[in-house]
Formats: C-alpha cells, structure tokens, sequence
C-alpha cells in the first residue's frame, strides 16, 4: 500500500513538474513574400515565393534561435552575356536582356532578439545567415530562346545570404507563436547575385 501510495504521488509530482517546465524546443512553418532582382546592369524587381519548415531553440526569453531548411523561386531580368546559351562573347555589346528564374534550397540560422513585449505581442529584430544550394535555373532571352540548366550544367551552385529583419511577434497560446518579420536579405557569394525583399509569416510549436 505505501509503495502504491508513493508511485503516486511521484507520478503526481513529475506531471506538476512537467506542465509548469518551460518549453523550449519549437517546430513550425512559413511561407515567404519575395520581391528579388539581380545586382546587374538594367535589372527589374520581380515578385517570388518561398516555404520552409522551422526548427527554434528558445532558452531565454529575450531572445532565440531558428534553423530550419527553406524553399525559394525568384526572378529578375538583367543585361548579361549569353555564355550559357553556348555563344560566344567577343564584344561587350554582346550582353541581352536575360530573365534568370532560380530555384535554390536554403540552410538558415536566424537569431530573434524581442526588444520589447508589451502583453501578447513583441517587436522582433533579426539577423540571418543562410547557406544556399542553386536545385533550378532557366533562363530566357528574345533572341537566345528558353534553356534550363540542372545539376553540374549550373556553375557555382552555392551561395552564402545575409539578412536583417524587424517584425512582430504574437503569442495566440501558452506555445504557440505567430511571427511576421519583414527582411532584406542579399548574396554575398553568387553567380547572380539576388537582392531579396522577404515577408515571412511563420508558425510555431512549442513541443519540449
């Protein structure tokens, strides 16, 4: 009987223990609004499109960390040479107008500082660095034509990004977060070198 009666309490306890512990390890999503354009000669800001998934370490309350793996398409026109159409250059006037459509998968690190809370809601300011692998490239020109460019046709298939960001945060539970956080993000190490203007909507799970 007192071995039962100790069983139970100690279930009792670790249970209190438990639900009162801090949550500290989030999974979650998010979907990105891209505006982007190629740092080049003649370039355009065309719109794009982004998703990952989210992996947050939160041990103190001001600030955190996020890794997680994203999914970016992106656009922009730009004057440059056709060197992947096979043409070759001979003449500076032989640069055209080329639309380059991307596709790379990401590595980010994100750190989240939260300045200020105020209730269920806080400013956030980030800082990104992200690893970027190039998966799909195609490129069109009026005289050239359309090409896609996969695998080791793609020269120089990683770049490193830089963002800073200040949005906002929500609490809708006890551990779950809603973060909305305006960035720009740009390549430092590219080919093509993107500037990106970033809306990221992103969701968050307290599970550990």
């Amino acid at each position: 009987m007192a071995i039962k009666k100790f069983c139970l309490i100690l279930v009792v306890s670790l249970v209190t223990v438990i639900s009162g512990a801090q949550i500290n390890i989030f999974v979650g999503g998010n979907f990105q609004a891209l505006y982007t354009g190629i740092r080049a000669d003649e370039s355009t800001y065309q719109p794009g499109f982004g998703a990952g998934f989210s992996f947050v370490y939160w041990e103190y309350e001001y600030w955190f960390l996020k890794a997680g793996l994203d999914y970016n398409s992106r656009s922009s026109e730009c004057l440059h040479f056709p060197e992947d159409y096979g043409i070759p250059i001979t003449d500076p006037d032989d640069a055209v107008n080329i639309t380059f459509y991307e596709q790379t998968i990401g590595l980010p690190l994100t750190i989240y500082f939260r300045p200020i809370e105020k209730g269920a809601n806080s400013l956030l300011l980030t800082g990104t660095l992200e690893m970027q692998f190039i998966a799909r490239l195609k490129e069109n020109s009026v005289e050239y034509g359309e090409i896609l460019l996969t695998g080791t046709q793609i020269k120089n298939r990683t770049k490193t990004n830089v963002g800073f960001g200040v949005g906002y945060q929500r609490l809708f539970d006890k551990h779950i977060y809603l973060n909305i956080v305006p960035s720009f993000n740009v390549d430092i190490r590219a080919e093509r070198p993107f500037n990106t203007i970033k809306l990221t909507a992103e969701l968050i799970f307290g599970v550990y």
